[in-house]
């Protein structure tokens, strides 16, 4: 049951490098030593504004990632942060079939459990991609003893705008937890990434403490490549793809911690109250 606290959010983020679209070239396994790897650092900047906010968060980590640097996976659970699955690779669910997007999620669940000693609860599809030939993909989840789902993005691009907009059960005992957003129909736009860094403070920090009010359950959304100022510029990548990824990221770590300053940020599992 989820516990009533004023003011209480749940707090997740996706645990990719700044190169990891989920388009070719960058979702390829070759990927991973063709861009600069820049993942150690900017999840010390993560773990940083974390402290800064006091926030505990659920980390949907990458299992390929995870492979590579198990130190720095295993200090983020030191801190208290708990681990999701973010998948094998930072693939769409719905380039898969059923049978492999269970094998992938089999053998992502093991390499983070060995990693961290703890068990793994949750799930977010690379972007949100749970949907189309994959939308009843969760059932898999689900049997596989996972408590909750987080890939329904009720967006009009990459989900639906009839899903709904707060954290609910898909069946008795399993979760869905959507991402923020505001606005109807096509008009809708993200409370995360690109939305986060350019909407103006003062509605933002309204608007989020709104969801806090309504017990809404929706996670923030935050990935550490967003606080590397630093990172390099994306090569041959959509100007869509280029305005999603780069727009408003200076100054970003700033205007979070005076945007979510005040709120009780917590991860998914303890907002849900899963052990």
């Amino acid at each position: 049951m989820i516990k009533e606290v004023e003011d209480r959010l749940p707090l997740s983020i996706d645990w990719e490098d700044w190169f990891q679209l989920c388009c070719p070239p960058f979702d390829e396994p070759q990927a991973l030593d063709r861009f600069e790897c820049r993942l150690p650092l900017a999840t010390d900047k993560t773990l940083e504004l974390c402290a800064g906010l006091g926030a505990t968060a659920t980390w949907f980590c990458l299992a390929d990632q995870a492979q590579r640097h198990p130190g720095v996976l295993r200090e983020i659970a030191r801190r208290g942060h708990r681990i999701g699955l973010h998948g094998c690779t930072h693939r769409r669910v719905f380039l898969s079939d059923r049978a492999t997007f269970r094998a992938d999620l089999v053998t992502g669940r093991k390499i983070l459990e060995d990693i961290i000693g703890a068990p793994v609860q949750g799930f977010r599809a690379p972007e949100w991609s749970l949907r189309g030939p994959a939308v009843d993909y969760w059932e898999e989840l689900q049997g596989l003893g996972f408590h909750y789902d987080s890939s329904r993005a009720p967006l009009a691009v990459l989900g639906s705008t009839d899903w709904p907009r707060g954290s609910y059960q898909l069946q008795e005992g399993f979760w869905e937890c959507p991402p923020p957003v505001v606005g109807m129909g096509i008009a809708t736009i993200p409370l995360w990434g690109w939305g986060m860094r350019l909407l103006p403070e003062a509605w933002l920090r309204s608007r989020i403490r709104k969801l806090a009010r309504q017990k809404a359950g929706t996670p923030l959304v935050l990935h550490p490549w967003e606080l590397d100022e630093a990172q390099p510029s994306l090569p041959h990548c959509t100007l869509g793809h280029r305005f999603a990824h780069s727009a408003g990221l200076g100054g970003y770590a700033a205007r979070l911690l005076r945007v979510l300053r005040g709120l009780q940020l917590v991860s998914i599992e303890a907002y849900l109250g899963l052990s």
